[in-house]
């Protein structure tokens, strides 16, 4: 076998290889915050997991315990799903902890089927405070930016990829909750969009 025949194979044996693809896994992935420059004035220090959420202009005060998935299989795929707690408020264990410099993602039920943590989460403005407490007794302030309410029903791909991204993470601090919507059925998600307050970490113990 001269050398030509020899590379045409080699080149084909390679072309093969490359265009082989495994089977997709729709799962959260762990990904390493990158790193930016932020202004001074809204460094945040970076500390423990989340365990208490604190919103006063809707009556909030619930726990929050890290959630992580489990992978199900689905028409011949595997699919994730998180383990959503029924009566606390559940922290993505792959998104930032509050004061990381990144987003911090927060999901809770809002109906009768799977607890209401969220009930009210709707009832949130621009300019609301939300206080998230660490477990080594921090508090970190965020005020709510933006509120989104996104239909899941039969979402294109477009509006997945898009909720894809809101859980991802950001080049600067922000707090992201997210929960079912409306209260009696689970056809969109709101999602809600808070940043850090101007002045720094609250250090304050509770009880």
């Amino acid at each position: 076998m001269n050398n030509k025949i020899k590379l045409l194979i080699i080149f084909t044996l390679c072309l093969i290889l490359f265009a082989c693809r495994l089977v997709p896994i729709d799962r959260p992935v762990v990904k390493e915050s990158p790193v930016y420059p932020q202004l001074m004035s809204n460094v945040l220090v970076a500390s423990g997991a989340p365990t208490r959420i604190v919103v006063e202009t809707i009556g909030l005060d619930a726990p929050v315990i890290e959630m992580d998935w489990q992978l199900q299989e689905r028409w011949g795929e595997l699919v994730s799903e998180w383990n959503m707690p029924d009566n606390e408020a559940g922290w993505h264990r792959n998104s930032a902890l509050p004061g990381e410099g990144s987003n911090v993602v927060i999901s809770g039920h809002n109906n009768s089927l799977g607890g209401r943590v969220f009930a009210r989460l709707e009832e949130l403005s621009a300019g609301d405070r939300v206080i998230l407490w660490n477990d080594r007794g921090d508090s970190f302030g965020y005020e709510v930016r933006e509120k989104k309410y996104i239909r899941t029903l039969g979402a294109s791909e477009e509006t997945q990829e898009l909720l894809r991204v809101l859980i991802e993470p950001t080049p600067t601090e922000q707090l992201t909750l997210i929960t079912c919507w409306p209260n009696w059925t689970n056809t969109h998600r709101l999602i809600i969009i808070a940043d850090p307050e101007r002045s720094s970490t609250v250090t304050q113990k509770y009880r």
